[in-house]
């Protein structure tokens, strides 16, 4: 299938900038198994943007902070308006962070060390959260992750509280549950939440708690005990965190981060939303995961699958499902990048296999139809539109403007 691009037109590139301390977006509520915004149904979907805060794809230039070790660097303010004008194509109402909410144990970090703040790293999550509000796109922040990359995770808790952890060699030791269960590591973690949601982004001045633009936090990235696939968050650690995000920010939601959907959990209620990931594609596990939150009175959201894997008519299956349901709120793709901006030029690799390039010259035919696809499927989640499975793409212009006209 051949792709067509058009570009935007121009105009409104130089509209006036969002007025500093100005919200303007509403608050993301919750009314049982549905999200609700100014009392609309209102659906999350979108890409995951692993590298907003911080990534570990780009070599800067000389001078510019780089951590070797990790190739840790900081994204440019291009990279990060690109996404979201890229989104907003999409018909995307909302992204995934890792990074605006996972930043530890890097020198690079917004905590390098535990309970020291680098305020440097807050600038390029400052510049997403301002620039997202902008678009109208907004953020689900997870808040720790379950492996030990660049960015951080639960080991530099562990570490930091006296178990010399790591994923490599401890992934399956009992010992990683002192994460959980551990009280000096628990306010340890309370703590760096702490930092993060208090936070005052310098763009807007509005700390994070009081910006409608972040709608939910999520208790962290595909959590779970030693063994792979035993959800062993534990329930009184998933409250606990919960109660703690909403003492600091009453109006956010709640994601509950295990992966996969854990029953123990489903009487929380302080946990809005609960999620799952899906490698490979699996509608029958899809339709289990609805059935049971569902049954709790909560929406189901698919935060992570794979959108160029698989057979075609298997994601489409996955869409018709997560659109007739009531009970979904939505799902992000794994995962979106775009323009090494700004250098319009070249695109930014990632070596998973799973890059969402919008617009590359060098994208298969498969590639592009998916995104189109993902496109038709986005719009008819947030605009209730049936476009035709082909339809053109719109063009993104790189660089991407910061103040665009809202749509």
């Amino acid at each position: 299938m051949k792709l067509t691009l058009f570009l935007l037109s121009a105009v409104g590139v130089l509209a006036s900038p969002l007025r500093r301390g100005a919200a303007k977006l509403s608050p993301v509520t919750r009314n049982g198994t549905s999200l609700l915004v100014d009392g609309n149904v209102w659906k999350m979907v979108g890409p995951n943007v692993y590298w907003l805060g911080l990534d570990e794809n780009v070599t800067p230039p000389a001078g510019e902070p780089f951590y070797a070790p990790t190739k840790a660097s900081y994204p440019t303010k291009e990279r990060i308006t690109e996404v979201m004008a890229t989104v907003q194509a999409l018909g995307g109402t909302m992204i995934r962070g890792h990074t605006l909410g996972v930043s530890t144990g890097n020198p690079l970090s917004v905590w390098p060390e535990a309970r020291v703040v680098n305020e440097q790293a807050f600038d390029p999550i400052d510049w997403a959260v301002y620039q997202a509000g902008v678009y109208g796109i907004r953020l689900l922040v997870p808040l720790v992750d379950n492996y030990d990359y660049y960015h951080g995770g639960k080991y530099n808790f562990l570490r930091w509280g006296g178990f010399d952890l790591n994923k490599n060699r401890d992934e399956n030791n009992p010992l990683v549950q002192q994460f959980y269960t551990n009280a000096t590591i628990v306010g340890l973690f309370k703590d760096y939440i702490k930092t993060i949601i208090t936070h005052r982004n310098q763009y807007t001045n509005l700390t994070f708690a009081e910006d409608p633009t972040i709608f939910a936090y999520e208790t962290g990235n595909e959590l779970l005990g030693p063994i792979w696939g035993d959800m062993n968050s534990p329930a009184d650690w998933v409250q606990e965190i919960a109660q703690y995000v909403k003492s600091l920010a009453p109006q956010k939601l709640v994601v509950d981060g295990t992966y996969g959907i854990n029953k123990t959990h489903l009487s929380i209620e302080e946990v809005d939303i609960f999620s799952d990931h899906m490698y490979p594609v699996d509608t029958a596990k899809l339709q289990e995961d609805i059935g049971l939150v569902e049954a709790a009175g909560r929406p189901f959201f698919a935060g992570e699958y794979d959108w160029v894997g698989g057979d075609t008519a298997n994601l489409q299956s996955m869409f018709k499902i997560i659109e007739e349901s009531p009970a979904v709120a939505g799902d992000t793709f794994w995962s979106q990048f775009g323009h090494n901006a700004p250098d319009c030029s070249n695109y930014v690799y990632h070596s998973d296999g799973l890059s969402l390039q919008y617009g590359n010259p060098r994208n298969t035919a498969n590639q592009n139809s998916r995104i189109q696809l993902i496109r038709k499927h986005f719009i008819a989640m947030s605009q209730g539109k049936d476009i035709a499975a082909d339809e053109p793409l719109p063009g993104v212009p790189c660089p991407a403007p910061t103040s665009p006209l809202r749509r």
